[in-house]
């Protein structure tokens, strides 16, 4: 450009501020564009490295904001199993965002003894803090692996995989929950073919809500109901009512146990049921061998004491197959106890739809 030319486009009245603008907008929209370049690219490999990099990409884009950076965090879970996770952490940031996938072994705690005080009682040893952490989770699946996975005591043949979305500031995007069970079913299927679990794979489908509830509660009166449905303080005579006590029972993987009672006036009689089956029937009969030897060989005791508890034995096949079951009655008056353990082992015996019953015997406490 000349002198003269450079001398009008000075003189003009709006072109330097025009080229001056366009200059400017140049050269934010060629660095807006390269650093969204640089952000995508960021994201890819967040994503990449994330979980092993089995997240659905599409379904982490639905989940996380594309304008902002994303960080991810990968490593091992709790006994070997992954937690791992990608977000938005920016400081101060009003749109922080991040899922977290984790997987824990479904571990089956084993009783500290086969007593039916330790089976209906407090009767595990207490299970880790981790193996809860699925209920504060939004999703989560139970997946199957039959061929077990390697490095615990006991056989281990299941895991579980929950997924958590943590948001400040906006509410989840739409469709939050069906994406959140798109990353949990693919971590749980990368899960199976690292460990060489065989069993079917997992669909989002399978991924299920955590329910808000007290899932403690429910456990417990579930399991309760579970193992003490069958007893009625009728069963016990006429007139026999509840007390307003709740019952005492619990279900194992090889046991199951109930403690209950029944009132009539001021007289009260305790009752327990039990069975067991599997693996527990050797310590079975090593802790109850003394009942078990002289089971229908005793006579009452004398009428002499405060309390009496006398106890009904059987063997049979019920749906969990052969297992020793046992009933017992406790009250202050002897006359009529062994009548009705007898009587309420058959009643026990009959709600489990149990066969091939042998009965051997009562026996006195």
């Amino acid at each position: 450009m000349d002198s003269s030319a450079w001398a009008r486009f000075r003189r003009h009245r709006w072109l330097p501020q025009a080229t001056l603008v366009l200059l400017a907008a140049a050269l934010i929209t060629g660095f807006v564009l390269v650093r969204a370049e640089l952000r995508a690219r960021h994201n890819a490999d967040a994503l990449a490295r994330a979980c092993g990099g089995v997240l659905p990409r599409d379904a982490v884009r639905g989940l996380l904001p594309d304008a902002h950076w994303w960080d991810e965090r990968s490593g091992p879970g709790p006994r070997g199993l992954v937690s791992c996770g990608v977000g938005v952490d920016e400081p101060g940031g009003d749109e922080d965002v991040r899922l977290d996938v984790a997987a824990t072994p479904v571990l089956e705690t084993p009783l500290q003894g086969v007593t039916v005080e330790h089976v209906s009682g407090d009767p595990e040893a207490r299970t880790p803090r981790w193996a809860d952490d699925y209920r504060r989770a939004d999703a989560t699946t139970t997946v199957a692996c039959p061929r077990g996975l390697p490095g615990y005591a006991r056989p281990v043949t299941a895991f579980r995989v929950y997924g958590t979305l943590s948001t400040v500031g906006d509410a989840a995007p739409p469709g939050w929950l069906a994406r959140i069970g798109e990353a949990v079913a693919a971590v749980a299927n990368d899960l199976r073919a690292a460990h060489r679990c065989g069993g079917s794979p997992v669909r989002p489908a399978d991924v299920r809500p955590v329910p808000r509830t007290e899932p403690d509660s429910d456990a417990d009166a579930k399991d309760t109901r579970a193992a003490c449905g069958w007893f009625r303080p009728a069963y016990l005579g006429p007139g026999w009512q509840p007390t307003g006590q709740p019952d005492r029972g619990a279900t194992h993987p090889g046991a199951r146990a109930c403690v209950s009672e029944g009132l009539k006036g001021r007289q009260t009689l305790g009752v327990t049921s039990a069975s067991w089956w599997g693996e527990l029937l050797p310590e079975v009969r090593t802790e109850y061998g003394h009942e078990l030897a002289v089971a229908g060989r005793g006579s009452a005791p004398r009428a002499d004491r405060r309390a009496y508890t006398v106890a009904a034995w059987a063997e049979a096949r019920c749906a969990d197959g052969p297992a020793l079951h046992r009933v017992s009655v406790t009250g202050k008056e002897r006359d009529g106890l062994a009548d009705r353990a007898g009587a309420l082992l058959g009643r026990y015996l009959e709600a489990a739809h149990c066969r091939d019953t042998k009965t051997l015997g009562t026996v006195w406490k």
